[in-house]
């Protein structure tokens, strides 16, 4: 976990059993955040206060973080979703809450997809559709 300046608080490195709210406590997906491609390079504009609910070390600690953007890694084994909080720390996203997976399944998808499709570049979609449908059972 990383340190933050404001309190002595500790910011989670992940977070399981998320979801995100705006600032009216209406769920909203991560996705309208501005999505950051590379270490400066932030896409869109943040229009609306966005804040991390959720839990960590193993439903110990609740989260609730204002958050500012997001990205994606695929070079790993499995694809990775990161949201930048206010304190500039990158916390991983793990197991979103059970209700919240329909509000992000298109992002969870596409990122999916293109995950599968980096590492098996002549595959068909048949395959892929497989792969996408026991990623995302929750």
């Amino acid at each position: 976990m990383a340190s933050s300046d404001e309190e002595g608080e500790i910011v989670p490195n992940c977070i399981t059993n998320y979801h995100f709210v705006d600032s009216n406590g209406g769920v909203a997906s991560f996705s309208i955040l501005p999505l950051q491609w590379g270490e400066d390079d932030i896409l869109g504009a943040l229009n609306s206060e966005i804040f991390l609910r959720g839990t960590a070390d193993d439903g110990l600690q609740p989260i609730y973080k204002k958050v500012l953007a997001w990205r994606f890694e695929l070079s790993y084994a499995l694809p990775e979703i990161h949201v930048l909080s206010k304190d500039k720390i990158w916390i991983k996203l793990l197991k979103p809450r059970t209700g919240y997976v329909d509000t992000i399944r298109t992002v969870l998808i596409t990122v999916h997809f293109l995950h599968f499709v980096k590492k098996n570049p002549d595959t068909v979609g048949g395959i892929v559709w497989n792969y996408i449908g026991k990623s995302l059972r929750c």
